[in-house]
């Protein structure tokens, strides 16, 4: 498996359109993560790039960005230690079921971040949840 995605430009998602994503972001990133807020809009806007790769019994998760590229590799339910923030690890564990990769972050503080990525021929669809907010996120990308 070798799938590299991008994302769709000022889609609206519908119910997990545009206005959702940066009320999680807010909430998320400024709140919960203590990152400031003249970083927050900057995040808003970035179009990462995701390319999921499969390694034998292991996965590779990459995320390219402007400034950085984070890889993540984990082998299908086993939780591990993911560096979130510089100093901040979360339990993170990453599950398949049929087209749909689930991530699940368990943070020292409680709080719980789930995001469901559902993998399509022409494109992907990122949804996110967590404790603490009534919302859905989503992102659209697209091969």
């Amino acid at each position: 498996m070798h799938t590299t995605l991008k994302e769709f430009i000022d889609r609206n998602g519908g119910n997990g359109g545009k206005w959702e994503w940066d009320m999680y972001v807010e909430h998320t990133f400024v709140s919960f993560l203590d990152i400031p807020a003249d970083q927050i809009a900057a995040f808003a806007r970035f179009k990462p790039e995701q390319k999921l790769e499969k390694n034998g019994d292991s996965y590779t998760l990459t995320t390219i960005m402007p400034d950085q590229t984070k890889v993540l590799t984990f082998k299908n339910g086993v939780e591990f230690d993911e560096e979130v923030t510089a100093g901040r690890i979360a339990k993170t564990t990453f599950t398949f079921d049929g087209n749909t990769l689930t991530q699940v972050q368990k943070h020292t503080d409680g709080n719980v971040i789930t995001q469901k990525r559902e993998y399509f021929d022409d494109k992907l669809i990122v949804t996110l949840t967590r404790t603490n907010w009534d919302g859905i996120a989503r992102r659209y990308y697209k091969v």
